[in-house]
């Protein structure tokens, strides 16, 4: 808020003098909100912008043009000029009301003015003037109201699938203010050829306008990632997108594959499932899988079973020569799947294979918590509320320690007696954030809250609203037949355009 206050008091600096020299009432440059008409006034634009100015969204377009115009109307033409007084108002307009031979020369918004008085500019001058115009608008829109998202994993299939478009509000679940306002506007998240794209060296606190709606249990929402590097801010680590099964006073358990929920109160409920959630299959196939195959039959991506050299051998025994596959899909699309002339057997596969070993908390490296969890049977667990206070014990302290020390940084530890928090003995801690738990409907191909936790209401971005397009997307595949994986990352190519997601709602 002191860098808000400091960038509307430098700029209003600059306004001062300008309003001075254009003959209006320059005291008038300090009041929010009335000193646009004085503006608006000085520029010769006509009355009715002053209704564009306080329109949400639609301010951003007019305050682009005054903008430019009050630039215009003390003499500054020139690319750059217009380029830095547009993206860095609060440093030009200060600056520019410094020097002594400023002089207002007429009112910059005015057609005919403009027509007399602006240089003709050339075919590039005005190609950098559009660009200028859409990066500012686009990233006035995106820091404020909404983003865009793009589905890079499949651990969100069979409802969100790779290459899928997404449109995000901020300001329904209420808009995060940018913890670190110093970065690249719109066109880089972390880094622009190989540069970083933002610096850390001023740091807001989290802070939240508020909204108009509130998350609830099966909700699809877009996230920073939590287990991202400590050395991002909240705001530069990478974007997720899961469902949040599990929101701020929720006890959760996942039972059988189900996802179990119970409020404070109440007893245990199974959580609804959306649209189509995705298990796991072996796929025995009679031939090499092929792309063709997996756009036939709405497949992303597969992979190669652990066991596969087990199956080959059993299905040799057999005098058949089966070639095995994992496949992830809904139930409904694998019965479809297990008639396709290139399928030899379709199974649901349910088994951990150990992957059990890397679930949240870390049970390699605690000091009081042991389990035996796995991905189908988990739990339970208890999502802290912001502003409860919860009793530290040996026992609960491996689940509260990532929250309390990490994410609210308050440095509490166990000597051996007790918890002290510096040279204090304290017995009990009073969460700052609410907590979330997110899962894919990918459940079996989904890195979620089961490995690394819960997230904090700090890392929350926002809601997504609709898929504004989509691309057909599946994995590539290697000349051996394997999925083509490029420094642990999966590779897709594009296969088409799924026409039936374009403006489509989100479940």
């Amino acid at each position: 808020m002191f860098m808000w206050a400091l960038a509307f008091v430098l700029t209003r600096i600059g306004l001062f003098v300008m309003f001075k020299k254009a003959g209006q009432p320059a005291w008038t440059a300090f009041l929010p909100i009335i000193s646009w008409w004085f503006w608006i006034k000085l520029v010769g634009r006509p009355w009715w912008y002053m209704i564009g100015m306080v329109i949400p969204c639609i301010n951003i377009l007019f305050s682009f043009n005054i903008t430019l115009d009050l630039l215009r109307s003390f003499g500054q033409f020139k690319f750059w000029q217009h380029f830095t007084g547009i993206l860095f108002t609060f440093i030009y307009l200060p600056v520019l009301a410094m020097r002594q031979d400023l002089t207002f020369i007429g009112p910059g918004g005015d057609a005919e003015w403009r027509k007399n008085n602006i240089p003709k500019h050339s075919g590039t001058r005005e190609w950098a003037d559009a660009l200028l115009f859409a990066a500012y608008v686009a990233g006035g829109m995106r820091a404020l109201f909404f983003d865009f998202f793009v589905i890079p994993t499949p651990s969100m299939e069979g409802n969100l699938k790779v290459g899928d478009f997404l449109v995000v509000s901020r300001v329904k679940v209420g808009m995060r203010i940018p913890m670190t306002p110093i970065t690249v506007p719109v066109i880089a998240h972390k880094e622009l050829m190989g540069i970083s794209a933002f610096s850390d060296a001023v740091q807001l606190p989290y802070m939240r306008l508020p909204g108009w709606y509130t998350i609830k249990n099966n909700d699809v929402v877009v996230f920073n990632w939590p287990a991202d590097g400590e050395e991002f801010p909240v705001d530069k680590k990478d974007n997720y997108v899961k469902r949040c099964v599990g929101i701020p006073g929720d006890s959760l358990k996942i039972v059988n594959s189900a996802v179990m929920v119970r409020k404070k109160g109440e007893n245990w409920t199974t959580l609804a499932v959306v649209g189509k959630q995705q298990k796991r299959y072996l796929l025995l196939m009679n031939e090499p899988i092929t792309s063709d195959f997996l756009v036939r039959n709405e497949l992303g991506d597969f992979t190669i079973p652990i066991k596969a050299t087990e199956y080959i051998q059993a299905a040799e025994k057999r005098g058949k020569k089966l070639i095995p596959y994992t496949i992830f899909t809904w139930k409904e699309n694998a019965g479809k799947i297990k008639k396709d002339p290139a399928v030899g057997s379709l199974f649901e596969d349910i088994a951990d294979d150990g992957m059990s070993v890397s679930l949240f908390p870390d049970t390699s490296n605690n000091l009081y918590f042991r389990h035996k969890w796995s991905l189908n049977d988990y739990g339970p667990v208890y999502l802290p509320k912001r502003g409860e206070t919860i009793t530290l014990t040996k026992e609960n302290w491996d689940w509260y320690r990532l929250a309390v020390n990490r994410y609210e940084q308050a440095g509490i530890t166990w000597d051996g007696n007790g918890f002290v928090q510096g040279d204090k003995k304290v017995t009990s801690y009073t969460f700052k954030y609410g907590y979330y738990w997110m899962m894919g409907d990918n459940r079996y191909n989904s890195s979620d809250s089961r490995y690394w936790g819960y997230v904090p209401e700090d890392h929350v971005v926002g809601k997504p609203l609709f898929t504004f397009f989509s691309l057909k997307k599946v994995i590539k595949i290697d000349e051996t037949g394997l999925p083509y994986i490029q420094e642990n990352n999966m590779e897709y190519e594009t296969k088409g355009i799924r026409w039936d997601k374009i403006f489509k709602g989100i479940d």
